[in-house]
């Protein structure tokens, strides 16, 4: 499968998620706009980043960069976390 296809349909996934879960339709507020533009250019870049690793055809590489991303947003993802459970 496509990198890209997997891409678009995990976001179609979480947009459909944040508009049932905000009660929201296609008319979403300009907060949740924002954050959806924002996610749909993350994605893209990621996507981007990706093929260009691929390209540059150095794993050793592309593993360091990703592992250092993924840190980074494992580090996010708790930090909402502790203020779900707070």
């Amino acid at each position: 499968m496509d990198p890209n296809d997997i891409i678009r349909k995990v976001h179609r996934r979480v947009l459909n998620s944040i508009q049932n879960k905000s009660g929201k339709t296609a008319n979403a507020t300009e907060g949740m706009k924002a954050i959806i533009e924002k996610d749909q250019a993350l994605r893209k870049s990621v996507a981007d980043l990706y093929a260009t690793l691929v390209e540059a055809n150095d794993p050793a590489l592309a593993v360091e960069l990703l592992a250092e991303h993924i840190a980074i947003m494992v580090e996010m993802i708790n930090e909402f976390k502790n203020k779900i459970t707070r």
